[in-house]
């Protein structure tokens, strides 16, 4: 019974390590996926922002998911303490040397692009013999997971804008998306691989 015993944790031992092997391994694969992405993200977010213009989706954008982003950051800041106003397109606040520090949010800052770029993770990370069942829990994980980080990336621009200013809150909006979007992707597709996925017996 001890040697069958030991056998077992032994065989037990080595699925774990191939599974955390091959985690690592298909994780890495999506990080490489995404860093040979990025040199022509840019290019390829304007290409999608003049089909967005072009078809006329920006509009739907502008009024109906720029208005509740606002009201969900407004929310959030709130209960927090800050004391800002929100309209249907912007954030303001009074600042401490007087006047007003107003934040537009346009439909091409709500983070639709970081939406596009899991989409397309999802092409790759989803692509093996997984179980239907643990496919639809990694799915509806990552949207949720995508639409909170999305949510606490403006929130933390305008805390950005609220106490450091203005220009570096320009910096901060425009290089710290990308870095946030990478860590969310990478830690995304590890929890996924090593707790969520499960890989189907009939295949």
């Amino acid at each position: 019974m001890n040697m069958l015993g030991s056998l077992e944790r032994k065989q037990l031992r080595f699925r774990i390590v191939r599974q955390s092997k091959k985690t690592l391994s298909t994780v890495l694969i999506l990080v490489v996926l995404v860093l040979v992405i990025l040199p022509f993200w840019t290019s390829f977010q304007d290409l999608l922002t003049r089909l967005v213009m072009r078809v006329g989706w920006y509009r739907a954008l502008q009024d109906v998911i720029v208005p509740y982003e606002l009201r969900v950051i407004g929310t959030v800041l709130t209960l927090f303490g800050f004391p800002i106003r929100v309209g249907t397109a912007y954030i303001e606040w009074t600042k401490s040397s007087g006047g007003s520090e107003v934040i537009y949010l346009a439909w091409n800052c709500i983070g639709w692009q970081t939406v596009v770029l899991f989409g397309i993770t999802l092409l790759t990370g989803l692509a093996g013999a997984y179980t239907r069942l643990s496919k639809l829990e990694t799915l509806a994980i990552g949207i949720l997971g995508t639409y909170l980080i999305n949510m606490f990336r403006l929130a933390l621009v305008v805390t950005v804008y609220f106490w450091v200013g203005r220009p570096f809150g320009i910096i901060f909006h425009d290089y710290f998306s990308n870095l946030l979007t990478l860590g969310w992707l990478f830690f995304f597709w590890w929890f996924a691989y090593a707790y969520v996925l499960e890989e189907s017996i009939t295949h």
